[in-house]
């Protein structure tokens, strides 16, 4: 199945990318979504920032469908532009919910709507300036609460956990809240590839455990990765009584973090 994908430029800088199908009950899936992806590419490329996905027209979206639009969003996003959905219909607002994207991809119901608020939302600044104050965060180390990060690249950021104390602390059900929006409010910036540092952690529950599987399935909608490095036994002894060692990659320094996660990214990046 085949789409038909063309787009129109708005005032104020915003382009609306339409979405149709060449038959009955289109969908965006593995075989389509490059169709789509080319034209998003190309428009980015060309320094076209702010941008309005029509889906109104197309029966259904998939989970490659989602991934490929949660990878423009990372770029988009990074270089200070937007990127919404409008009209997609109820199967799509359904997976949308089901891969763990509702709140990270904006959605409208129509196109007139989205193109307002993106119109108000840049007049009050540049695509320009936004992206020279997103990329001017990068390796600067930023407080979110008793946690940090630090972001390394376009693609990896670096958490360090805290674990409620200085020097050491546990990550439990009384204070896991924080951590769990940071890794929500990071991915919703399209930063998915994730490094969490444990070393100043020395207890966690299975409440703490749940926050990484959270953050993980998150970023898996966008192809995203995390990775754990941990010095604590304890720590470890958590992940693997629950199996999860087989989930997420572990390690003892963050510079073998990086160059782990650094593999995965680029690897993705091949793949689109």
């Amino acid at each position: 199945m085949h789409l038909k994908v063309s787009y129109e430029d708005q005032s104020d800088g915003i382009a609306v990318v339409r979405v149709e199908s060449t038959s009955q009950g289109g969908s965006l899936d593995s075989a389509s979504a490059p169709e789509l992806r080319e034209v998003l590419s190309r428009l980015v490329a060309d320094g076209r920032l702010i941008l309005v996905v029509d889906l109104s027209a197309i029966e259904s979206v998939d989970y490659s469908g989602f991934a490929m639009l949660g990878g423009i969003f990372k770029r988009v996003h990074f270089e200070g532009g937007a990127l919404l959905l409008a009209g997609p219909r109820k199967q799509a607002r359904g997976m949308l919910s089901r891969v763990g994207l509702r709140g990270v991809l904006p959605v409208h119901a129509t196109v007139s709507s989205a193109v307002e608020e993106l119109a108000v939302s840049y007049a009050k600044g540049s695509v320009d300036d936004r992206g020279r104050r997103r990329r001017a965060t990068a390796n600067a180390l930023v407080a979110s609460g008793d946690h940090a990060y630090e972001h390394l690249s376009e693609d990896i950021t670096l958490v360090k956990v805290m674990g409620g104390v200085p020097g050491g602390g546990e990550l439990s059900v009384s204070n896991v809240a924080p951590l769990r929006k940071l890794m929500a409010d990071l991915v919703s910036q399209g930063r998915c590839y994730l490094i969490m540092d444990l070393t100043h952690v020395d207890f966690i529950d299975s409440t703490g455990v749940g926050v990484f599987v959270g953050g993980l399935k998150r970023v898996r909608a966008f192809d995203g990765h995390v990775a754990l490095v941990v010095s604590s036994e304890h720590i470890r002894k958590a992940f693997r009584i629950t199996g999860l060692t087989r989930v997420f990659p572990m390690f003892e320094t963050v510079d073998r973090a990086v160059e782990a996660v650094g593999r995965k990214a680029a690897g993705a990046y091949v793949r689109r």
